[in-house]
């Protein structure tokens, strides 16, 4: 229980509690990018276990397809200030570096 009793502060409990939630989910997303590609060495595996669809003919373009959706996820969790902007950074150079090896 809070030290005082006003009512701000039971308001900041409220706030905090479903931010924490929020960014829980966030976070565990960008999770699972990571761990999509560090475990996966194709287009199709890193899909299957992200359970992602996309109505694409080639790899090539499932592969674009999927890079910017693994951006958008690392950017959105940047924006809400769930993680930092050189981490955002670090992990778009990872998904970038998964994305030329398997075109190489």
């Amino acid at each position: 229980m809070p030290y005082r009793t006003h009512r701000t502060v039971f308001k900041r409990m409220r706030q905090n509690a479903r931010r924490r939630e929020r960014n829980r989910i966030i976070r565990g997303s960008v999770r699972a990018v990571l761990r999509a590609i560090r475990s996966n060495k194709s287009v199709a595996g890193a899909l299957e276990s992200l359970a992602w669809k996309f109505k694409a003919d080639s790899d090539d373009e499932k592969l674009k397809l999927a890079i910017s959706k693994m951006y958008s996820t690392i950017d959105k969790a940047h924006k809400k200030g769930v993680i930092h902007a050189n981490k955002a950074a670090r992990h778009k150079s990872q998904i970038a570096r998964w994305a030329n090896s398997i075109n190489s």
